[in-house]
């Protein structure tokens, strides 16, 4: 993809949030079930949309390693991200549309989408390069999955970008 490409559909991702998004779960247990955790979603997200200061307060532990021989250069150690707004992205600089920098190469500018209410953390890989794993497995791009509390997350790099969700 061009930049302009990248940065089409992270707008695109961005702006599309309204759009019902599933589980793995959900998507592993058939049709039926999609379409009511769908609405179910969707209806929790249209009450959480004017309660973005009601977030609870999750923060993303880096937790990985923080080993740099595979880049070949030496960088500084990402920080813990606290999740302080509904809608987050993660990407590798911070800009008007990156709110939670990991400035590590591997790192895609418009890496993932983070979506957070008060019972849950969503994410969703915005077609990134190296990928985004919850717990080992790689997402699905354009599909929000849930991160559970205790659970891990990768963003493109288990050495540098590898945290773990815990309430602050």
């Amino acid at each position: 993809r061009t930049p302009s490409q990248a940065h089409a559909l992270m707008l695109t991702a961005v702006h599309s949030v309204g759009v019902a998004r599933i589980s793995a779960r959900a998507h592993a247990r058939g049709n039926a079930v999609r379409r009511v955790e769908a609405r179910a979603f969707t209806a929790s997200r249209s009450r959480n949309r004017n309660a973005a200061t009601t977030v609870a307060a999750w923060v993303l532990k880096n937790s990985g390693p923080n080993t740099t021989e595979h880049l070949g250069e030496e960088l500084t150690t990402p920080s813990d991200l606290p999740l302080t707004a509904a809608r987050m992205v993660v990407g590798r600089q911070a800009s008007d549309s990156v709110s939670l920098e990991i400035p590590v190469p591997t790192v895609s500018g418009a890496h993932a989408m983070i979506e957070v209410t008060d019972a849950k953390v969503m994410v969703t890989d915005l077609s990134s390069t190296n990928g985004t794993f919850i717990d080992g497995e790689e997402l699905q791009a354009g599909i929000a999955y849930e991160l559970e509390e205790g659970g891990e997350v990768i963003f493109g790099d288990e050495f540098m970008a590898l945290y773990v969700l815990t309430k602050a």
